[in-house]
């Protein structure tokens, strides 16, 4: 708190919000085959905790296959926008 304190004057704060995601946005782009492979019972339930960034969304293993690759992008997007953690490997190779 005290270097806080002493840099205040170099601290220049950040005044945009950023979006945050509703679960059923989310929801929607999940793969919704409730296969329970994340951990979790359901695909809401996983999306629930994924916006409360309580969950990382690697553990959705189907989402990663090629038959959902055009919701992965839409759904990284979305929640690299909004300041969640995505993968590492996604930030470098994604299309801009």
């Amino acid at each position: 708190m005290n270097e806080t304190y002493a840099n205040k004057d170099r601290i220049k704060p950040a005044y945009l919000s950023q979006p945050v995601p509703r679960p059923l946005d989310i929801f929607k782009l999940l793969p919704g085959k409730n296969c329970k492979e994340c951990g979790e019972p359901t695909c809401m339930a996983f999306a629930v905790k994924l916006v409360g960034q309580e969950i990382a969304i690697g553990k959705c293993v189907p989402l990663f296959s090629d038959e959902f690759k055009e919701k992965q992008k839409v759904l990284l997007d979305l929640l690299h926008a909004a300041g969640a953690e995505v993968p590492g490997a996604y930030l470098e190779f994604r299309e801009v």
